[in-house]
């Protein structure tokens, strides 16, 4: 039995009673020196004494000297490749100097992997131990040229480092069959192999430096954490027994049985760690065999290699670091010019010509803006220097296209090829602005603001940007000369014509006309215009228009859903057709996967998308809440990564084979890590254009509640004027609680966002406007939505009386009226005292009157149902019952009861639901219920509100989780009022059917799309969900955590 030194990564120590049984036997370390002697003489080496110790001596200085990163490895297996290298030098040049064949094997073997830094250090231990060499420079000119040829066939800058990169890489393949390529995001590994790929297959015949012919190379790309391991390596059947194929076992397979010595390459381009990377150690030590867990054992070939791609070694083992030879890249090899210079070849020729002013550009501005974000500039979530380079050149190409044509795209007419000089210095700075500068929050943005305005001072722009305001808030207009104003007929050519089309910067509100709710609105369908949501959704369309990936990023509640889902639904081209997928903590990554193929029609052999002239938009919200794994990888976010690197994954049904998807795009949202949220690996946001929704200004927030509080009021004079005042204190009042009550382990729900001060206004929405006549009424409605909204969730008595005297030091302060004055405790509204048709929203006065009509729906309560309620109406029920009925009488209303068990949760939601005349509908647990039982009934809930369209209370307690998944689709119908892959197939045809009316009449085009999403909007209308949970303990705190929707999409009511 043999095991490793008990280390935290990996091993841990055995049980004593197991050790007991077996003799134990200490290794010691070796005597590197004498291995290394024996072995040079087996090669013929003469001097192999001096020459051993040399070697070993320059291992243990570096391992002195150098930085510790986690992929050097000075031990035993390094020492070994340093000598195999030699030997193979040996006989490839039999009458070398001795000395100069190890400088050269030792420089071959450890150079690749160093950093910028530490070379300098490593030249300088191995000029001293080999004083008087002088070095013969390595010819690779045939390679070198195969390696031009390739970055031509890429298009990409054949930079000199980068050439060295993959010269490193192909002397590590000669020495090592398991070697990894390690650096971070942007600093150029994939296409170091690809361009080696490319070369080698072109040269294929001549001789390669090692002395032996170029071979052609095939590669087989792989993500190992978007799948299980069981996908990988193969797995046996829990239940039948039966034995699966992996991936990686199946194209070894395939590689084993070829005919040719063709080169294969096995990339696995994913985080590595402890777990799945273990089962490779036979591989990549000197045994070259997988083992399988079948007891199968495939043995590699020596064409083989295995490559790993990583962005760091943090969760290796020290075994696997030192089986693999390592080469590490870094961007600063690479600088940022390459990829602009690369950009600039593939312009069309009628902008190619102004070249030189491009590059002005690019050379005035895009460092040093970077440069300036990286010191002063607070990002929501961290960028890549890369990164924002290439979000500016996809913003430019989104200008540029009308001079590229594509089949579907309107050619900019010939006039404006001449004119085009005037544009694009404008074209560069609106990109500038939307790209370098789009992911830093408010503050930081007018920081960035006032510095490029700096700049402009220095360097002359022709059209400048208004000073009014920030360089954010304008829009560039080219006056028509790329896509001119259609002519409408009749109208007579205008003398100001030429006036009319200069090139200008407009603000973004100026061509907007006054924003109209209509009648029959519904609260939750308004969107009021404000320039946050104007600009973020032109920029989205303007991308997604160029089928470019785009991450919108910013804190809750900023309306990052809202505005996408509605830019997606409403206002794109035809062929782009919208698809919603919520992540969560317990998304895995076969779900994901499953959901988008279930979405995508077969076109030939190998290749999936939707239906011809479509393309698919995959919204995905909330891309940051998967859960980490033990070593950091997130499965979901590496699946959504192999696809944007690959366009493609591999087949879940037929092991090995690939499936290329074509046509679909991603958009994503995310909030900033933290409190569930967790950081995402920069691997997959370089491929996203970022755009932050930052916290709405208080203009913007004063627009849309006085929009929506005047629609309300319209009718009512005294209303119109106070509603200025009003709206301004409900935002302190708001701003003030978010600043002031702060979450704490014992509040963890203490989390407030724009969601909270939207329900205040919808709920005093639900009186009507014209029985409130006097500011006492007003301000009386006011303190009750204000209370039912923030103060139901507090506590303590400490905290509501805080709350208390907050609101009424605002109706003193805004209002000059005595809190006394207004409010009388206990301040109730409801709709179910008034007998017959006046069934309105209003104050409860008689206190009498309302025990006595709840005391009589009770009684009828237990006359209609077999399980009879004895319960005493004392004040306090009666108040949680008028907030029950308030919160589910709300379209989208869910409540989250917090209180421990007995405290009356549930049975006063029956009674709240019985009185709005809503059915109530809950789950029964028993022995065997499981996933399966539990599916079946949301699925039977949901149809029974979105179909047959009545209203209905779920009623949810904490008792009933049997497993966190249940959470997970509780979740997602609370966000997005509908579980992934839920219903069978001839429900859906139901569904389609019951929709069509529904969505005609809405004057939409009955696609399937719009069909669905008219159902899972009834679904949120009709299902209130009422969900009671203990607050005690570190359970309910990790629920918050992972499941946002539980307080975002929830009124809360603490029972005390």
């Amino acid at each position: 039995m043999k095991f490793g030194s008990p280390q935290p990564k990996l091993y841990t120590e055995l049980p004593d009673n197991l050790k007991a049984l077996f003799r134990p036997v200490a290794m010691m370390v070796p005597d590197y020196g004498l291995i290394a002697e024996n072995s040079l003489f087996s090669f013929g080496f003469s001097e192999a004494k001096p020459l051993a110790k040399k070697i070993v001596q320059t291992f243990k200085l570096s391992s002195e000297q150098l930085s510790s990163q986690d992929h050097y490895d000075f031990g035993m297996r390094a020492v070994k490749s340093v000598i195999s290298a030699a030997g193979n030098l040996k006989r490839q040049y039999q009458n070398m100097n001795e000395d100069l064949i190890c400088l050269r094997a030792i420089r071959d073997v450890n150079i690749p992997k160093f950093l910028q830094d530490d070379l300098k250090l490593f030249t300088g231990i191995v000029s001293d131990l080999f004083p008087k060499i002088k070095e013969e420079p390595i010819d690779y000119q045939i390679l070198e040229e195969g390696l031009r040829h390739a970055c031509k066939q890429l298009k990409i800058k054949d930079v000199p480092g980068f050439l060295l990169k993959c010269i490193q890489l192909f002397e590590t393949t000669i020495v090592r069959h398991g070697l990894m390529l390690v650096g971070p995001t942007g600093s150029g590994k994939t296409k170091s192999y690809e361009s080696l790929q490319i070369a080698m297959t072109y040269m294929k015949g001549k001789i390669n430096p090692a002395g032996s012919p170029f071979k052609p190379v095939h590669t087989y790309v792989l993500n190992p954490k978007s799948i299980t391991m069981g996908q990988l390596y193969g797995a046996f059947d829990d239940l039948t027994h039966e034995w699966t194929d992996g991936i990686l076992s199946t194209l070894m397979r395939h590689g084993v049985a070829a005919e040719n010595d063709d080169k294969r390459w096995y990339l696995f381009d994913g985080p590595v760690d402890a777990v799945w990377i273990e089962n490779m150690n036979t591989v990549l030590d000197d045994n070259k065999k997988l083992c399988l867990s079948s007891g199968e054992i495939i043995k590699m070939t020596d064409a083989m290699t295995m490559m790993f791609e990583v962005a760091d070694l943090s969760q290796a083992s020290p075994a696997t670091v030192s089986r693999c030879g390592m080469v590490y890249l870094e961007p600063s090899i690479l600088g940022l010019e390459p990829f602009v210079e690369c950009w600039m070849k593939g312009l069309p020729d009628s902008i190619f010509k102004h070249y030189d002013m491009i590059k002005q550009l690019f050379d005035t501005y895009l460092e040093s803006s970077i440069k300036f974000i990286r010191k002063n500039v607070k990002e929501i979530i961290p960028t890549y220097d890369s990164n924002l380079t290439f979000s500016l050149i996809k913003m430019l190409d989104c200008f540029i296209q009308p001079f590229r044509p594509r089949e579907s795209d309107k050619l900019a007419p010939p006039e404006a090829a001449e004119r085009v000089i005037e544009l694009i210095e404008p074209w560069f700075i609106f990109s500038l602005i939307w790209s370098v500068g789009a992911s830093c929050d408010n503050d930081s943005r007018r920081k960035f603001s006032e510095w490029l305005r700096k700049k402009f001072e220095h360097s002359q722009i022709k059209i400048p940007i208004p000073d009014d305001g920030l360089v954010y808030d304008y829009v560039f207009d080219d006056g028509g000369i790329v896509a001119p104003p259609e002519e409408k007929p009749g109208e007579e050519e205008s003398t100001d014509e030429n006036k009319k089309r200069r090139p200008h910067w407009k603000h973004w509100l100026a061509d907007l006309p006054p924003y109209q709710i209509p009648n029959d609105a519904k609260y939750s369908d308004i969107l009021v215009p404000t320039i946050d949501n104007i600009r973020n959704a032109y920029i989205i369309e303007m991308l997604l228009r160029m089928d470019r990936p785009v991450l919108c990023v910013g804190p809750t509640g900023t309306s990052k859903t809202l505005t996408v889902a509605d830019k997606l639904m409403r206002s794109m081209p035809k062929e782009f057709s919208p698809e919603f997928i919520v992540f969560s903590a317990k998304t895995n990554a076969n779900q994901t996967q499953d959901l988008i193929d279930s979405k995508l029609d077969k076109r030939r052999r190998g290749i999936y998308g939707p239906p011809l002239g479509k393309v698919f938009l995959f919204f995905i919200d909330d891309l940051n809440m998967p859960a980490l794994e033990t070593y950091g990888a997130q499965p979901p976010i590496e699946l959504i990564r192999q696809y944007m690197d690959f366009k493609g994954w591999y087949d879940r049904k037929v092991v090995g084979e690939f499936r290329s998807l074509v046509d679909i795009n991603f958009v994503c949202a995310m909030g900033p890590p933290g409190g569930g949220r967790n950081p995402v690996t920069p691997r997959l946001t370089r491929h996203f254009n970022f755009i932050s929704f930052t916290e709405l200004e208080n203009d913007s927030m004063k627009k849309i509640f006085s929009t929506i509080f005047n629609w309300w009021a319209k009718q009512n004079e005294f209303l119109l004027n106070i509603s200025n005042k009003l709206i301004m204190s409900s935002i302190e009042v708001y701003k003030t609680v978010c600043t002031s009550l702060l979450p704490t382990p014992s509040k963890s729900h203490y989390t407030f966002n724009l969601r909270d001060l939207s329900k205040v206004f919808q709920g005093m929405l639900m009186m009507e406007s014209k029985k409130v006549d006097n500011v006492e009424s007003l301000l009386r409605l006011w303190y009750h939505e204000n209370c039912r909204v923030f103060q139901d969730r507090l506590i303590n008595d400490e905290d509501r009386d805080w709350f208390r005297s907050l609101l009424g030091e605002h109706m003193v302060a805004d209002f000059n009226v005595n809190f006394n004055d207004v409010v009388q405790e206990p301040v109730l509204y409801g709709d179910f005292v008034a007998q017959g048709a006046d069934r309105a929203y209003q104050e409860i006065d008689d206190l009498k009157l309302m025990k006595k009509r709840l005391d009589d729906y009770l009684e009828e309560y237990n006359q209609v149902n077999v399980a009879k309620m004895n319960l005493v109406l004392f004040m306090d029920a009666m108040k949680h019952i008028s907030r029950i009925i308030r919160i589910i009488k709300q379209p989208l209303g869910n409540a989250l009861l917090l209180g421990v068990g007995g405290s009356g949760r549930q049975s006063l939601t029956r009674l709240a639901a019985f009185i709005a005349e809503y059915e109530i509908r809950s789950i029964q647990l028993s022995k065997s219920y499981g996933i399966t039982e539990w599916k079946d009934d949301l699925r039977k809930f949901m149809l029974h509100a979105g179909l047959r369209n009545i209203a209905t209370v779920f009623l949810f307690s904490d008792t009933q989780i049997k497993s966190e998944s249940f959470l997970e689709d509780l979740n997602n119908i609370l966000n997005s009022g509908d579980v992934p892959n839920i219903y069978q197939f001839d429900e859906l045809e139901q569904i389609y059917t019951a929709m069509k009316p529904i969505v005609s009449e809405a004057g939409l085009p009955p696609t399937k799309t719009n069909l669905y999403s008219a159902y899972t909007k009834r679904v949120r209308q009709n299902l209130h969900s009422v969900v009671c949970m203990s607050p005690i303990g570190e359970v309910f705190r990790a629920r918050l955590r992972q499941f946002p929707a539980l307080v975002n999409c929830c009124t809360i009511d603490w029972y005390s």
